[in-house]
């Protein structure tokens, strides 16, 4: 996507072919601020003049302009987290970028996870046991007691999933 950038904001750009007109919004901000015209020169013109204006009208109504995310951003890491990275996105056939943004927005879209999960166990309402023993040791398969169970923050889908199977409730 070609953008336009001023003053720490990035504006959309695109071209209408009916109208004869290039179009494009502030990206990044939850108001709506649209600006057009009809060359590349009236375009950033009027870009710019959408800025200001932005930042004017904040400033008349006391509020606090928002900025533009340019979806870039630097981050530090151990060279083995890094190493490690880049043997899993060549396993996948795919960049590093391509990895590290697949895995951003899926800690995205779902709950964040705690370093460690919390797994309660059987409520009084236990399902019967897979595999009935002739013997079986003097216990009881349920109680009323929770069972925490702490897993690494990789394997909390895996222990999910385990406990669903084995009727537990998840909390």
């Amino acid at each position: 996507m070609n953008t336009l950038k001023y003053k720490g904001y990035i504006g959309s750009v695109a071209y209408s072919e009916p109208d004869k007109v290039f179009f494009g919004k502030l990206e990044g901000i939850d108001d709506l601020v649209n600006y057009e015209g009809e060359s590349v020169a009236e375009l950033t013109s009027a870009f710019h003049e959408a800025v200001e204006d932005y930042l004017a009208f904040c400033d008349d109504h006391g509020l606090k302009p928002e900025k533009s995310y340019t979806g870039t951003f630097n981050v530090r890491i151990p060279p083995m987290t890094h190493r490690e990275i880049a043997n899993r996105a060549s396993e996948a056939g795919i960049s590093i970028n391509a990895f590290v943004k697949k895995a951003l927005t899926e800690a995205v879209e779902k709950p964040w996870p705690a370093a460690w999960s919390l797994v309660q166990g059987y409520g009084p309402d236990a399902p019967e046991p897979a595999m009935l023993m002739d013997n079986p040791p003097e216990f009881h398969y349920g109680t009323k007691e929770s069972l925490k169970l702490s897993v690494p923050a990789k394997d909390v889908a895996l222990a999910k999933e385990i406990a669903r199977r084995m009727g537990w409730k998840i909390e």
